[in-house]
């Protein structure tokens, strides 16, 4: 019963997916909202509408046979049988020999699908700008990195909860939020491993970053240019660091094809969210997500049932750790959901901090620019939205930029 209850949960979150996929496939042919009709014309949404069926055949197929290898592997008790290979071996080589194994395989059942999506629908609309050697490359670190942090993790929780019991959910929580600081602090050299950054040039557009900031006592680290467009046509920006010495990263497609006011726009927005501290306003319920999380992994932990229905001897941390997952997905659902929102709301307040700098107008121009050039959908089903946005759409933002315009006190 319990492998049968196992598989119905992992059917049903998928089954629950791909609903909300079709919904919003559906909800493509509903008339677009007016403060979004301009982003494409006639021809460009028919292709947009061409792109996104593509892509959605592709995820399909793709979803289908990772489903169908999940099963297999859940049947057949996979996980047990390698186990029982290696069983010989030090514990923390087993689970390293395992960790890698499923994080080559993962990678050798999606790189096809990576492939035909990059290579052949990306490059088919004009999106990809990566070359062969580029993706091999990315691939190979996504995989190395993948098993070193998979590894990482399943020590870390392997070595507190034997040590400290189900008090371990609270070091383990603890560890985490060390853990996020950490990769805060060092965002840039760990995107290193995969781009480029040179310091941006003096001009203008420098001027009006640093004027943004000194007007708001923000010192700034540094500004630098990420070459995205070794990889990709689309555009992005970000502001990192913790305190008052920030670090701005503009993307090169960014810098090279946008105005200085219309980048500054879009920094304005992601400075709003330095500003405001949302990720520190986000902090506890983010804590009370990992919290949650470990809190399953400890129930889960002390199921002897569940081992014993796939094939094991005794508890094992990885499976463990796979199978609190997906008996926890309703939870993490809502979770989501809540997230999401909370999210939504950081956004309009960004937005809101732009629009009252003087930037309103220029950054909807930029946001339906970038909208167009990455073929982002501009009218996503609500539920879709609900659960999987944490922005609000284009159109919903436009309204809002514009109605904090129109609450400005004229002179």
């Amino acid at each position: 019963m319990v492998k049968i209850f196992i598989i119905f949960m992992y059917l049903t979150n998928k089954a629950f997916n791909m609903v909300i996929e079709y919904l919003n496939k559906s909800y493509l042919k509903k008339e677009l909202p007016d403060n979004v009709k301009d982003v494409y014309n006639e021809g460009e949404y028919k292709r947009f509408l061409s792109y996104r069926e593509e892509s959605r055949h592709l995820g399909l197929i793709s979803s289908a046979i990772n489903i169908l290898i999940t099963l297999l592997i859940l049947i057949l008790n996979i996980h047990a049988w390698l186990f029982g290979m290696i069983s010989g071996l030090n514990v923390y080589v087993q689970y390293l020999i395992v960790v890698a194994i499923f994080t080559v395989l993962s990678m050798v059942i999606d790189l096809p699908f990576d492939y035909y999506d990059t290579f052949v629908i990306e490059e088919k609309y004009g999106l990809n700008k990566s070359t062969k050697m580029t993706f091999a490359l990315d691939t190979i670190k996504e995989t190395v990195l993948g098993t070193v942090i998979s590894y990482a993790l399943i020590v870390l929780i392997m070595v507190l909860f034997e040590k400290f019991g189900n008090m371990a959910i609270i070091w383990c929580t603890l560890a985490m939020i060390v853990i996020a600081v950490i990769i805060m602090l060092i965002i840039i050299p760990l995107m290193r491993i995969f781009n480029k950054f040179e310091p941006l040039e003096e001009g203008e557009l420098k001027d009006k970053l640093l004027a943004l900031c000194d007007k708001y006592g923000v010192r700034v680290k540094r500004i630098v240019v990420k070459d995205a467009s070794r990889r990709t046509t689309t555009s992005n920006a970000f502001c990192t660091g913790i305190g008052n010495r920030k670090t701005i990263s503009l993307d090169d497609n960014l810098v090279n094809a946008y105005s200085a006011d219309e980048i500054t726009a879009v920094f304005a927005h992601e400075f709003a969210h330095a500003k405001f501290r949302h990720v520190i306003k986000s902090l506890p319920f983010s804590v009370l997500g990992i919290l949650i999380s470990f809190v399953s992994l400890a129930i889960v932990l002390n199921i002897p049932s569940l081992y014993t229905a796939f094939g094991f001897d005794g508890m094992n941390y990885y499976f463990a750790q796979m199978m609190s997952g997906v008996i926890i997905w309703p939870l993490s659902t809502a979770m989501g959901i809540v997230g999401n929102y909370i999210s939504r709301k950081h956004e309009y307040q960004a937005d809101a901090f732009a629009a009252k700098e003087g930037y309103g107008q220029v950054l909807i121009s930029a946001l339906k620019r970038l909208s167009k050039e990455s073929l982002s959908g501009v009218n996503p089903h609500p539920a879709m939205v609900i659960l999987n946005y944490s922005h609000p759409t284009l159109s919903q933002r436009i309204d809002a930029i514009r109605k904090c315009q129109n609450d400005e006190p004229s002179d």
